[in-house]
């Protein structure tokens, strides 16, 4: 009960993003996954984690991006 107050807590302190973010806003479901794998999965070092998101919510800003473009190209 408390891990879904703590990541909507979470998620509304982060700063409004850019019009053209280089990388994504944290989601409730990146922390829930960084909780998980910081807590729950200590099998990989934090640092991976910790870039393995940072490079996937960069792919997903960059696909973003992409995508409006292509809506407002037609």
């Amino acid at each position: 009960m408390l891990a879904p107050a703590v990541l909507t807590i979470l998620t509304a302190q982060q700063p409004d993003a850019d019009p053209e973010p280089e990388i994504i806003a944290l989601t409730v479901a990146e922390i829930r996954r960084l909780l998980n794998a910081f807590f729950l999965a200590a099998a990989l070092p934090p640092e991976h984690t910790l870039h393995w998101s940072t490079w996937r919510r960069t792919s997903q800003a960059r696909f973003r991006q992409s995508h409006y473009q292509r809506r407002q190209a037609k």
